[in-house]
């Protein structure tokens, strides 16, 4: 997931650099300010909207099975639920760049329900203390007459500054009947739960729930129910405090890979020794190659094969900040 968040830093800084044109960082050290209140500020500051919790989809941890997965998704109140979040201020298009635009092979065309604004700000949001969280809708209009709701973000402000953001929502109706969908659930202390389901011809992939929640420093960090020593298969190393602390290692897939680079690699995973304090990364974090074979039947990873290649890249932290990036 910390990769995914690294895509959606690096394009959705789209609000607060076009509308106050003022420079963006990278995802870990964002200091843009937004739309400011005499400018008739975008993001609501009434706190009379603010969302009574939970928010969401509350029983994702048992839907585990087609038929329950498919009846949330499907499940027109809740959908409605969503709705009334009031995605009614649009962004223009062509004010930004979004990730994972349209995930469909179709590109856009003015011809194509152009009628329709693909991205609205909700009027309704989180009261965080000094932090107010807001819901970014991205509406689906390319392939379907009747625009959905595809993706939701969540986007942690303050006084006006962007902190942090994650996608929490998504429902992707792709080729030959495969989707991808996630569904979100945000209890009543905050803590921001989000399931993946992935519909292929296998035919259906229930991936392993996340959890989330919001540091005082206004940033999202994985949230672990339990403190002590963790362990799976992506990852391991200690947690305090519900948080990343200390030394872990990760075997993810890692986009900022670029394979015709590395033609003697057959994926983008990487093996990463990373360094955390209170949640956020620091120090110095060393990316390396993970070598693996692979299940010929389902493609699956093989866990036990895994072993550590060479250097790729190094990335160096300061408070949560990326500072320096060095490839080798």
């Amino acid at each position: 997931m910390r990769k995914i968040n690294r895509a959606c830093f690096f394009a959705l800084f789209f609000i607060l650099s076009c509308m106050s044109k003022s420079q963006v960082g990278n995802e870990k050290g964002i200091n843009t300010e937004a739309y400011s209140a005499e400018k008739r500020s975008l993001f609501n500051t009434n706190k009379a909207d603010c969302i009574t919790l939970p928010f969401g989809y509350g029983d994702i941890s048992r839907l585990k099975a087609v038929d329950s997965v498919l009846a949330a998704i499907q499940d027109q109140s809740k959908l409605k639920e969503i709705s009334t979040l009031k995605f009614e201020k649009a962004i223009k298009k062509d004010l930004l760049l979004l990730p994972e635009e349209y995930n469909v092979f179709l590109p856009f065309s003015k011809n194509v329900n152009e009628k329709f604004d693909r991205i609205k700000i909700a009027t309704d949001f989180l009261c965080y203390g000094e932090y107010s969280l807001y819901f970014i809708g991205v509406f689906n209009t390319v392939r379907y007459a009747d625009p959905y709701i595809e993706k939701i973000y969540l986007v942690s402000m303050k006084n006006n500054y962007l902190i942090d953001m994650k996608r929490i929502y998504l429902n992707h109706q792709g080729e030959m009947g495969f989707a991808n969908y996630t569904l979100f659930n945000i209890d009543k202390n905050y803590i921001i739960s989000l399931q993946d389901y992935e519909f292929t011809e296998s035919p259906f992939k229930l991936k392993p729930l996340n959890k989330y929640q919001i540091l005082p420093s206004g940033k999202f960090s994985v949230y672990y129910d339990h403190d002590g020593s963790y362990k799976n298969e992506e990852e391991q190393g200690m947690v305090k405090n519900h948080t990343k602390e200390g030394k872990w290692m990760e075997f993810k897939p890692n986009d900022n890979i670029d394979l015709k680079k590395y033609p003697e690699f057959t994926d983008s995973y990487t093996y990463l020794e990373a360094e955390y304090k209170n949640g956020l990364p620091t120090g110095k974090w060393n990316f390396y190659k993970l070598s693996q074979e692979y299940n010929e039947e389902t493609g699956e990873p093989i866990i036990e094969t895994r072993k550590k290649g060479k250097l790729i890249y190094t990335e160096t932290y300061k408070d949560g900040v990326l500072k320096k990036q060095e490839f080798y």
